[in-house]
């Protein structure tokens, strides 16, 4: 019988290193909160106007009435060093329409197919700026879908249109799956994460952490929530 104990009692560290772990928060802007915009950029183009009732708004700076800043991207940014987490069967998805770029940004993992699409009646082409990565410039008719594949991470990698020079969106690109995007209240969450100690980074096109160095240092062993206030990038 004490064998026995013993036995099961040496089990238990291993069970509790198997438990993963949430790490949730919110993403704010310190300040007054801005309105939307209108993209008056599509006033000169009558073919991407003609998608549209009325001006969309502008996705450089996306916030809600309390604050919430959308389109931010929290990820792990140290921490998981030497580790190999296996490739998602998804593919990435990201389509031109109405002269938008949606998602405005997105995440992928090293190696993970991202698929963009032209759904407009126009053409467009996709040209992704890397500074770690290989460019890329691809031509598409209306219908057209043209994949990539990053093979270095790279936080973020921006694409744009040359047609439609206002026509941008972002791939942030990481080597493992613990990373979030904010939604419209701003708010993100990064499941599954073994227990540890962790730098997560946060990036947004327009606005920085008060530090400027766009990180916080977190130790996990229980659901943590963190939060993030950020103000425009000087």
């Amino acid at each position: 019988m004490i064998k026995v104990l013993l036995g099961a009692l040496l089990l238990l560290p291993a069970a509790a290193e198997d438990k993963t772990f949430t790490v949730s928060g919110t993403v704010t802007l310190d300040g007054p909160v801005p309105g939307a915009k209108p993209n008056k950029k599509l006033e000169g183009d009558q073919q991407c106007l003609a998608l549209h009732g009325k001006l969309p708004p502008m996705d450089t700076l996306v916030v809600d009435t309390d604050g919430g800043v959308r389109w931010a991207f929290v990820y792990i940014r140290k921490g998981l060093e030497g580790k190999e987490f296996p490739l998602p069967k998804e593919t990435v998805q990201v389509v031109q329409k109405g002269c938008l770029y949606t998602p405005h940004l997105v995440g992928a993992r090293v190696g993970q197919p991202v698929n963009f699409v032209n759904g407009d009646p126009m053409a467009h082409n996709v040209h992704g700026i890397p500074f770690t990565n290989r460019e890329f410039n691809y031509g598409q008719p209306p219908g057209a879908e043209s994949t990539v594949k990053f093979p270095e991470v790279e936080v973020p990698v921006k694409v744009i249109c040359n047609m439609h020079t206002w026509m941008a969106t972002y791939v942030c690109v990481v080597d493992h799956p613990f990373f979030g995007v904010t939604d419209e209240k701003g708010k993100f969450t990064i499941k599954n994460l073994p227990p540890g100690d962790y730098a997560l980074g946060i990036w947004h096109e327009g606005l920085t952490t008060f530090d400027e160095k766009n990180e916080v240092k977190i130790t996990v062993k229980a659901d943590l929530s963190v939060d993030f206030k950020m103000k425009r990038k000087a």
